[in-house]
């Protein structure tokens, strides 16, 4: 480890970097930026001298003798910047709510620290894959004072998380409304599937249709995630439904089939009794409207305009009664106006929803199946995107080019099925002609779908919402997307190592904390006008460390370097910056002083 002198625009600036091997040839990695030389000469280097010889005097050397800092060598580099989560966790109260949890069990060991070190490992260094054996050998790579936990207690943890996680999930969601005056108005809806690489099958885990497309996989055993998401985006309540709730392509969507959970859910769990559910085409069947209906709820969903009736479709399309949206009319849409002056405008029909469903308790003297009939009233808002209808019909195209290659090469196994580019092929065999024909395109079927290029149609219950913000709460979906992808990725919550399903269950509980953590986080930041990625933030947190150095037998801690956004979030949380140079008991002081 040596001082290093760089030239950067005009200047020399001083840093402290250290030699390492990589691929047979040495390399420099800087430990810490020291300055501008002039700058430093003038009115820090010094002070910088001086601090050093501070910290590395002999504490009772009577002759003022200073240790040989030649000998100063890296033994470690710990992160300390997971207490931006730290200073949210504390936000929530989670500590107490953890011990509160377990206060009249035998708990022999630290819950709340274990919970808290796989919730950050969780949003730092997130891996599914054999998870809690690689926290284990590597959670020294966070600053801490807490002895080393073993692997016992990580899995011991994950049953008593899932043991509590309705609690869990109350307490968190009573915290949200005392914290943020969160009125639990809008709900949004949404699931996805995750797999375990095992091809053990129980109650929960089960070979099924993936929304990934892995159906039955000999290695993957499949699960299923519904997440409830607030209107800032906050994680409300999730539940878990085993791999066969969808078992291949052809079934009613999983967000219908697990509808009916979640209602009671909100309902029993959560006391709520006003709702609006905004949700995807998954969740829009007669019947789930109307088990939402019935459960005094209103629900936003995306219309089935082409397997709605003629008369309906003709009026959607019809140019009558369009009303144009400017671009300060709505927050979530704002994407749909680009450079080109893109069109965007709306009109409201109203509609009624008629539903014919099966009498499950028909009398006994009737033979024949009893069907109902049902109405509901609903606001039907249609909307025309310009460019929207530009990229269905180059969607189209594309399409139709996959439909002629099948057609030149007269695949006749193209007929078969109608999904995708494959619903463009059609047949030009007559009565006499069964096995002999040739394959053609369906120019009919484009021109009927080239009809519909950049409507889209929204059903809502609630007559008295305002249509623009209808049209906003449908396009803030994507936060569930958002989600999703958050949980599969930057989290990494799938594919699943855990081999019982109370391990699989607290495992979700400690990812829905780490999501919550950082939904948090990504609001405050984006009240500051700092809108990063997850996944920089991430990247920006992981750059803020300690070398932990070692002079002649002591222990001191050194600060590194770390990126513009990671010191905008300390600064955003008032988090105190430590000083450059610590020594261990200075940093035990300073990581306390974190806690409180």
């Amino acid at each position: 480890m040596f001082i290093k002198a760089t030239r950067a625009k005009g200047h020399d600036y001083l840093k402290i970097v250290e030699s390492y091997y990589k691929d047979g040839k040495s390399k420099h990695r800087t430990i810490v930026n020291l300055g501008r030389a002039d700058i430093l000469a003038n009115s820090g280097l010094e002070n910088i001298i001086r601090g050093l010889r501070k910290y590395v005097k002999e504490n009772k050397d009577q002759n003022d003798n200073i240790k040989d800092i030649s000998t100063m060598k890296e033994e470690n580099r710990v992160n300390y910047g997971y207490v931006a989560f730290q200073t949210i966790w504390n936000k929530y109260s989670l500590s107490e709510l953890l011990n509160n949890l377990i206060r009249e069990g035998k708990i022999e060991f630290n819950f709340v620290q274990t919970v808290f070190l796989m919730v950050i490992n969780q949003l730092l260094h997130p891996s599914s894959s054999r998870m809690l054996s690689g926290l284990q050998r590597n959670q020294d790579d966070y600053l801490s004072n807490e002895q080393n936990i073993p692997l016992h207690h990580f899995y011991r943890s994950l049953d008593l998380l899932a043991e509590n996680k309705p609690a869990i999930e109350n307490a968190l969601f009573s915290k949200n409304r005392d914290l943020f005056n969160m009125q639990v108005y809008i709900v949004f809806y949404d699931v996805t599937t995750f797999h375990f690489e095992s091809q053990l099958q129980d109650g929960f885990r089960d070979f099924g249709f993936s929304k990934s497309h892995k159906f039955n996989e000999v290695s993957r055993c499949i699960g299923i995630l519904g997440i409830l998401i607030d209107c800032d985006g906050r994680p409300i309540g999730y539940e878990l439904y085993p791999g066969n709730t969808f078992d291949s392509p052809k079934d009613p969507p999983l967000e219908g089939k697990t509808l009916l959970k979640i209602l009671k859910k909100l309902q029993d769990q959560f006391n709520l009794n006003k709702v609006i559910i905004v949700a995807d085409k998954g969740i829009n069947s007669k019947l789930n409207l109307k088990h939402i209906k019935d459960n005094g709820f209103d629900y936003i969903v995306s219309a089935r305009i082409k397997n709605m009736k003629r008369s309906i479709q003709k009026e959607i399309l019809s140019d009558r009664d369009y009303r144009r949206i400017s671009n300060n009319d709505l927050f979530y849409w704002r994407d749909d106006f680009d450079k080109e002056d893109n069109i965007l405008k709306y009109k409201v029909l109203d509609y009624t929803n008629v539903i014919k469903y099966e009498d499950e308790n028909p009398s006994s003297n009737v033979k024949k199946h009893k069907w109902i009939k049902e109405e509901l009233e609903e606001k039907l808002i249609c909307t025309f995107s310009s460019k929207r209808a530009r990229k269905d019909a180059l969607d189209r195209q594309r399409a139709i080019e996959k439909a002629m290659k099948v057609i030149s090469e007269n695949n006749k196994s193209a007929i078969f099925t109608k999904r995708g580019y494959k619903r463009f092929v059609a047949d030009d065999r007559g009565e006499l002609e069964k096995e002999c024909y040739h394959l053609k395109l369906d120019e009919e079927r484009i021109l009927e779908e080239s009809k519909f290029d950049g409507f889209y149609a929204i059903q809502c219950s609630d007559l008295s919402l305002e249509p623009l913000k209808v049209i906003d709460n449908y396009h803030y979906l994507f936060k569930i997307e958002e989600s999703f992808r958050i949980l599969k990725s930057t989290m990494e919550t799938r594919p699943i190592f855990l081999w019982t399903s109370k391990h699989i269950e607290g495992h979700f509980v400690s990812c829905f904390i780490a999501f919550l953590l950082e939904r948090e986080l990504e609001l405050r930041l984006r009240r500051r006008k700092i809108d990063f990625s997850t996944e920089k933030i991430k990247e920006a947190l992981n750059t803020v460390g300690f070398s932990e150095i070692e002079i002649e037998g002591q222990k001191y801690f050194m600060k590194g370097k770390h990126n513009s956004l990671a010191s905008k979030i300390f600064a955003v949380l008032k988090i105190k910056q430590p000083l450059n140079l610590l020594s261990e008991e200075q940093t035990i002081e300073y990581m306390e002083g974190l806690k409180k």
